[in-house]
């Protein structure tokens, strides 16, 4: 299970497409892809294997004027998706 603390990466081969409007994240080797809304197109753009799930929340929760708390929770539940389906996972040095 996912915590605040945790600093995601990409999974190897996972891309992002704007379509119409909506951002697209293929899974090239499940052969699936996933349609984000605007703020899960946001978090997915900042895991970048540096940022933790924590500090991603506080610049959204920032930037958007909604309560920390409420972001905190939204972006574990959607990292977790992300994580479910094979989009993303914990970030461990040394494994790059």
């Amino acid at each position: 299970m996912l915590t605040l603390d945790d600093v995601l990466t990409l999974a190897p081969g996972v891309v992002a497409r704007e379509s119409e409007g909506e951002q697209v994240v293929v899974l090239p080797e499940l052969g699936k892809f996933i349609v984000l809304n605007q703020t899960g197109a946001e978090v997915f753009q900042a895991i970048d294997g540096q940022a933790s799930l924590r500090a991603i929340a506080a610049t959204l929760s920032e930037r958007h004027s909604v309560p920390l708390a409420q972001v905190e929770s939204d972006v574990l539940v959607f990292a977790g998706e992300l994580h479910k389906r094979g989009a993303a996972h914990p970030f461990e040095p040394g494994s790059d």
